[in-house]
Parts: C-alpha cells; structure tokens; sequence
C-alpha cells in the first residue's frame, strides 16, 4: 500500500519544514507549494488525501483556495485542516463556510495536530470506497442498466 499523501499550502518555508518534520515519523509522502494559485494545481494534479492549508497566502486567501477546491468534482472530497496563526474567529468562520473540514491554531501543539490528521485520513480511508460506489451506481443509471421495480418482471 502506497503512503498516504498530503499536500501543504504554506508560503513561510520554516513552518513548512516544521509540519514536514511533524509528519515524517508516518511516512506520508508530503508535498509543498507557497500559494494557494499552485496549490490548487498541485491538488488538481496529486489528488492528495489531506491538505494542510494556511489561511494567508499570497494571491489567493485560504478561503478563495478552499471554494476552488470544493467547486471541482476531482477534489472535493479531499479533507482540508487549516493551519493558522490568525485569532479572527471571523477568518475561520469564513474558511470553514467556504468548505475547511478543520483547523489548528498557531503555536501548534504537536499532538493535536496529528490527532486531527490521522482522524481525517481515516475518514477520508472510510468515505472514498463509498463515493466510488455511488459514481459507479449513477454511471450504471445513465447508461440506462438500471433496472427498478417497476421494469421487473411479474
């Protein structure tokens, strides 16, 4: 089984370092980007099992990148933690109406961070064979092979 993979969306390369040295005692395969512009493509393009995303970015805000990731079918099930040092509970508001499943704030603690880490991968591990399922029973539908209760025989 490959190592679960995580992409993080951080412009200060030190609290980058910090979250990649966090993470590496679970081996996940981590990828970073500076800007919420080439996070979405590096999400687009990794399909990561979790982002780890700071709300202040240059460009783009976490909010605008989160709103980006959910509007797109190819992401929008990837879980996303915030990882932040702003005390405006309205930015927070704002990044999990805009579709952040998460967050910690700055100074991390260590521990809780990779409690919540490894709680959205298992739910993520639990939801993803279910929505391969439901895409496949609706390709089925829209291939016309259903079959209801009402086209069976008597």
């Amino acid at each position: 089984m490959s190592a679960e993979s995580i992409l993080i969306v951080e412009d200060d390369v030190e609290m980058q370092n910090f979250l990649k040295d966090i993470l590496a005692p679970d081996n996940f395969t981590i990828q970073t980007v500076v800007n919420g512009e080439d996070g979405v493509k590096q999400a687009l393009n990794l399909r990561p099992d979790l982002i780890l995303l700071d709300l202040r970015l240059p460009g783009m805000t976490g909010a605008t990148f989160c709103k980006t990731i959910r509007a797109d079918d190819r992401t929008q099930n990837i879980p996303i933690i915030v990882v932040t040092g702003t005390q405006s509970r309205e930015h927070l508001v704002e990044s999990m109406i805009a579709g952040a499943d998460d967050f910690v704030s700055k100074p991390i603690d260590v521990s809780d961070l990779l409690k919540r880490v490894r709680a959205m991968l298992k739910w993520k591990a639990i939801t993803d064979p279910v929505e391969r399922f439901q895409r496949y029973i609706e390709t089925v539908r829209e291939m016309g092979g259903e079959s209801g209760p009402s086209s069976r025989p008597r």
